[in-house]
């Protein structure tokens, strides 16, 4: 049986399709599966059984398996241990000057309901204490999102930094500040019924994508590795080589429990979910 991955089309990804090209996932029988409108999408797909796993911005993946329980998903792996940094965009002429501006009724475009770019607008407003939640309006993927934000339809939106980089040196849309959740960037789900049925198989899967993260973020590989994600995914030099010296991905794939612990606390404070265990959110294979 083929395991068919879901990931984002970003440079995070990278190191899973150089590996893919080079035949690291071949005895594995692996797929990889490109998802733009990102984690909302992969957990409904997970959760339908189209995608067999996600590797998702983790706290979109937590909210994701707190809120379809019935789905009986799980977390079960890290894939980025350093933690996401998710900027702020706004039009070029928005009056906004500073995150808290938006705390006067902005309205955030996302990707789709219980997106990371959905749920990060909600706890933004919770971490900032902000006195309303604020409203949101799905634009769909990074380009729909920029054209939503220029022609009005919404006044901010969240995405991670280096995808953005671009835009604003095109001048599409204006970074306004940085957001960075004290957990780790990616982390895999999949439903708890395929975990038990492939525990051998999901444990070898896990130290083959950090063996493979290790090789393509070696400093011996530095070169090679910004040649192919410009190539490969249209991010600028300077950029690749920027998010490399400060990005960190897991060795094994462990969890930290009381790092999902903190996501819990902080989405459930931002009303994204119910209150749950961690044992409601993580299972290890």
């Amino acid at each position: 049986m083929t395991i068919k991955i879901g990931c984002v089309p970003e440079h995070f990804s990278a190191p899973l399709f150089y590996a893919a090209e080079k035949g690291e996932f071949k005895e594995l029988d692996v797929e990889f599966v490109t998802c733009k409108l990102g984690t909302g999408d992969m957990v409904a797909r997970v959760a339908s059984g189209e995608l067999d796993v996600a590797i998702c911005v983790t706290e979109g993946l937590v909210a994701g398996i707190g809120n379809n329980r019935d789905a009986e998903m799980a977390l079960f792996g890290t894939y980025v241990d350093s933690a996401l940094p998710w900027a702020i965009s706004v039009a070029g002429d928005a009056k906004y000057s500073t995150i808290d501006d938006l705390a006067f009724g902005a309205r955030f475009g996302v990707s789709r309901a219980g997106s990371g770019s959905d749920v990060m607008a909600k706890y933004t407003a919770s971490a900032y204490e902000w006195k309303h939640v604020p409203t949101t309006v799905v634009l769909g993927d990074v380009a729909g999102l920029v054209g939503g934000t220029q022609e009005g339809r919404a006044d901010a939106f969240m995405w991670e930094r280096t995808t953005m980089q671009r835009y604003y040196d095109a001048g599409a849309v204006r970074y306004l500040g940085t957001v960075r959740p004290p957990w780790p960037a990616f982390s895999l789900g999949a439903r708890a019924r395929f975990l038990s049925d492939n525990a051998k198989r999901v444990k070898s899967l896990l130290a083959t994508i950090g063996r493979v993260a290790r090789a393509f973020m070696a400093d011996a590989f530095a070169s090679q590795r910004t040649e192919y994600v410009c190539d490969t995914l249209g991010y600028a030099p300077d950029d690749v080589r920027q998010w490399a010296g400060c990005v960190r991905y897991s060795d094994a794939g462990d969890v930290d429990e009381s790092k999902i612990r903190a996501v819990i606390g902080a989405l459930v404070r931002a009303g994204v979910m119910d209150q749950c265990q961690v044992s409601d959110i993580v299972r290890r294979p």
